[in-house]
Formats: C-alpha cells, structure tokens, sequence
C-alpha cells in the first residue's frame, strides 16, 4: 500500500492545479482577452477545445470523452495489475491519469462547450503551438517518464543478461 501513495499524491496534485488553473483562467481571462508575456511567445488565451489532443477532430467531444474514459480504465487497471513497476514509472502513471481525469472532467461540465485549453506558445506568423492546459501538460510528461522509465529497465534487464546466470 505505500507504494501507492506517492502516486497518488501526484494525481491529486495534478487534478487541482489543472482544475484550479482552468478555473482561474475562466475568471480571469474570458473569451476575447489574451495575455502576453515574452513578447507574446507565451500567451494565456482561453480557448475551447471540442476535440482531441492538439485541437484534431474539433466537434467530437462525446467521441472523446468515450475514449478518455476507456484509455483511464486502461491504465488504471494496468497500474494495478502490474505489480513490478518501478517508482518513476508509477509516478509517470499517475501524471497521465491525474491528466485524464482533468480533462474528463471538463466535457463532463454541462454548457461548457470543451476543454478549457489557455495556455499558448510560439511566434504568431511563424509557429504556435497548439493552446494546451496543466492536464495536457502532465500527461505528456508523464508519457516522456515511461520512455525513461522503460529505457531504464531494458537497461537494467540487459545488464543482468550480460553479467551471466551466476550473477
């Protein structure tokens, strides 16, 4: 069991600042107002994401929310299951679905027409990267935390070959 609790800090960490971010952004952006900072290359401009990561399919929030639910489902019981993981991978776990809970949550909102996405970096005219929010953010770095993660194991496990069957 307190293998379990580090982690789950991490998802509620996680889920409030991502709440708290987006309801802040609510408050205190609105539609139609943007805020810029380093000469516009970071910007807090609220958005509402109706489709998928990075704004693809736009208009299929149900679809979404349908799948969001099934991949949670997923890596919940994976997190479970497996019983060999170590802590960077757990903990990169819990940032995916601290994440996945966040955003499930906003196209569970009623009236609220998406994802609350505010956060904007890029040059305008040159590159922008797609409005992200704290959900989106964790997940993707909890996605780059299992790549290390199971970077590190192959390493570990291919060692242990290599030092020969009576090591």
């Amino acid at each position: 069991m307190k293998k379990h609790i580090a982690p789950l800090i991490v998802v509620i960490v996680a889920l409030i600042a991502d709440l708290f971010t987006k309801e802040l952004a609510l408050d205190r952006l609105g539609l139609f107002r943007r805020v810029d900072f380093l000469g516009g290359f970071f910007r807090l401009d609220l958005t509402f994401n109706e489709g998928g990561v990075f704004g693809i399919m736009q208009g299929h929030k149900m679809f979404f929310l349908v799948v969001s639910i099934i991949v949670l489902a997923l890596m919940t019981g994976y997190y479970f299951y497996e019983k060999n993981m170590s802590l960077l991978f757990r903990i990169a776990m819990a940032l995916i679905i601290g994440g996945a809970i966040g955003n499930i949550i906003d196209r569970l909102i009623p009236g609220r027409p998406g994802v609350v996405d505010f956060i904007s970096v890029g040059v305008d005219g040159i590159y922008r990267w797609p409005t992200f929010n704290i959900a989106d953010s964790v997940i993707v770095v909890g996605a780059f935390m299992i790549i290390i993660a199971v970077y590190i194991e192959e390493k570990r496990l291919k060692a242990l070959k290599s030092a020969g069957p009576d090591q």
